[in-house]
């Protein structure tokens, strides 16, 4: 049974991508005035005058040295403080500023930890699951059929919300969203704390398995409070995906040829009915591609970064609220980092791997290793 696992980022690198590795084929609908102002599309790059992503609460503020990190000295709500040391043991000491193996963990790990909740369930006033951080709390979840290859991850995590005294599902979900952003191209997503900690152990049997039909997935991640346009955007995290157990003799496959950075060329090479190198199509991406459930929600993300960039940012948003209240929580949203554009990086077409590794270096410099 291999759940969430591959349909959801869950299957993801077990390498750290080389940077050096052939170009990358970039296309995006967005703008390019650069003084489309604050609120607007980022068409700057971290640090300029137009630094926050649409949809994100809150401007990354140019500290000076334009590279569009919030610091602590720059915090506006004093509950936020101590996360801004978290989020750098996170990016720093984990991730080491790069999409690797742990960034692209912590996504999957996210979409694990909330995906076995269930609006069924809840009316039902049944044990449920929720974003609440039980991955790292409960010792046997990640023992789990479901949850291999997440076991490192979770070693990692697991020790952090004592040692920080923070609520497990604050540490995991934060690092959810700083490994999205980690990957070049990933958007800023709202960060939140505040969950209190688990109520139970996350029921079995709700992760879905991409074995099963269109019409079945479409129904569980409705119970989950999800569209069909909220999942077409979530499959989108395939993007800088690796899978490892679907087909262990084409192990550290990706599921689309520009792994290294968050795009959409996942979207047109999946829906394609030829497959590039090194690449593996799932069959339930296969499926929502041509289904006439879900054709429409996956094709419009074809060549269009920008609505993919919108769309992934407010179904993660509600994903990692599952099973929360958001009145009692906190938005933090203030230490996240820029998210690195893509479009500044792009010769022809083509993201070029130089001035990706520059911006790279400049704009995640404190956490490179």
């Amino acid at each position: 049974m291999r759940h969430f696992t591959v349909l959801l980022l869950l299957v993801l690198a077990v390498v750290l991508p080389s940077i050096n590795a052939n170009p990358y084929s970039y296309s995006s609908s967005r703008q390019t005035d650069p003084g489309d102002g604050p609120g607007g599309v980022d068409n700057d790059g971290p640090g300029g005058v137009d630094d926050d992503d649409p949809g994100a609460d809150g401007n990354v503020p140019d500290l000076g040295d334009g590279n569009g990190i919030p610091d602590v000295s720059n915090a506006t709500n004093p509950l936020c403080v101590p996360w801004y040391g978290i989020r750098d043991a996170i990016l720093g000491g984990i991730f080491h500023g790069r999409c690797g193996d742990e960034a692209r963990a912590s996504v999957r790990l996210a979409f694990h930890d909330a995906g076995t909740f269930s609006d069924a369930l809840k009316a039902q006033g049944l044990p449920n699951g929720a974003a609440d951080g039980s991955m790292i709390w409960d010792p046997t979840e990640v023992l789990r059929t479901e949850n291999d290859g997440l076991q490192p991850i979770v070693s990692i995590l697991s020790p952090l919300p004592a040692q920080f005294g923070v609520s497990p599902g604050d540490l995991l979900h934060l690092a959810g969203v700083l490994g999205v952003l980690a990957c070049p191209g990933g958007p800023r997503i709202n960060a939140f704390i505040g969950r209190p900690f688990p109520l139970n152990v996350a029921p079995m049997g709700l992760l879905p398995s991409p074995e099963d039909p269109v019409p079945k997935l479409i129904a569980r991640f409705a119970d989950m409070g999800f569209t069909v346009r909220d999942l077409m955007a979530l499959v989108g995290a395939h993007s800088t995906g690796k899978q490892r157990f679907v087909d262990p003799a084409l192990a550290n496959s990706s599921f689309d040829s520009t792994v290294d950075i968050w795009d959409v060329r996942f979207y047109a090479e999946t829906a394609a009915p030829t497959t590039p190198p090194d690449v593996l199509k799932l069959d339930s991406d296969v499926n929502f591609s041509h289904n006439a459930s879900t054709f429409h929600e996956f094709h419009r993300f074809i060549n269009n970064q920008e609505d993919w960039d919108e769309d992934y940012r407010s179904a993660h948003l509600k994903m990692m609220l599952l099973g929360q209240n958001i009145s009692t929580l906190t938005n933090c949203t203030e230490l996240m980092p820029a998210s690195i554009n893509l479009t500044n990086l792009t010769i022809n077409g083509t993201v070029d791997p130089t001035l990706l590794e520059a911006a790279i270096q400049k704009y995640r410099a404190p956490w490179l290793s």
